[in-house]
């Protein structure tokens, strides 16, 4: 980790828990309302409350601000999906259970100026990159999981999770960054579902066969 992305110590009591969370709302508040880059550290400490000093007690800057912000937004995300997932029968049709999450990941993504902030405006430190592969991490654990034991015979479960997660992802950010409310945002959810869910069906060729295969091919 970078020092400088480092919250500079923890909140251990209540009092000082409660003063994190209010620079972490302030600072979220601002960021969505002024844009990333014009927000000073001063403007989150006043807004919250809090002198410049108690605020670099937590924070060495606004980018570990960030950081925190971006680390909260995953747990958040993953505990949601969590529930969502653990009440899912074991013969539930997948289809379904892919359009509640394409439509539970829109939900939130919709609601949540913090999640277009960390996804696409702010600028990407090492730290935050590894808080949004951490979360696909996650959500490639999520699918492979739903996944077991009920794909084609030969498919890899691993593969076809990544992949469900990589068209998912893309979808519902194109979906909450172009499609304003409305039919248009209905059918992109509705072609991202049906796209993710066929893969259900693929069984992928067994790629290091048809290497061999053109290798000796060009022999």
């Amino acid at each position: 980790m970078n020092p400088r992305l480092d919250p500079r110590k923890a909140p251990r009591q209540d009092r000082s828990r409660r003063t994190v969370e209010r620079i972490l709302a302030a600072a979220a508040r601002i960021f969505d309302e002024d844009g990333y880059a014009a927000t000073t550290t001063n403007e989150i400490a006043a807004m919250a409350g809090v002198s410049i000093g108690s605020l670099y007690q937590y924070f060495p800057n606004k980018d570990a601000i960030l950081v925190a912000l971006g680390r909260r937004h995953v747990e958040t995300v993953a505990a949601g999906l969590t529930d969502l997932l653990g009440g899912v029968e074991p013969d539930a049709d997948l289809r379904a259970v892919v359009d509640v999450v394409v439509r539970f990941l829109v939900d939130q993504h919709a609601h949540d100026d913090l999640h277009r902030l960390v996804a696409h405006e702010a600028p990407r430190t090492p730290e935050l990159v590894a808080e949004l592969d951490r979360a696909r991490v996650l959500l490639v654990g999520f699918a492979s999981e739903l996944l077991a034991g009920r794909l084609p015979a030969g498919a890899d479960t691993e593969l076809v999770a990544s992949m469900m997660v990589a068209v998912v992802d893309a979808g519902v950010h194109d979906v909450i960054i172009r499609r304003p409310a409305g039919p248009a945002r209905d059918a992109a959810i509705a072609l991202t579902v049906a796209t993710a869910g066929s893969l259900l069906t693929v069984t992928p060729p067994d790629c290091r066969a048809r290497v061999g295969a053109a290798r000796r091919s060009g022999e």
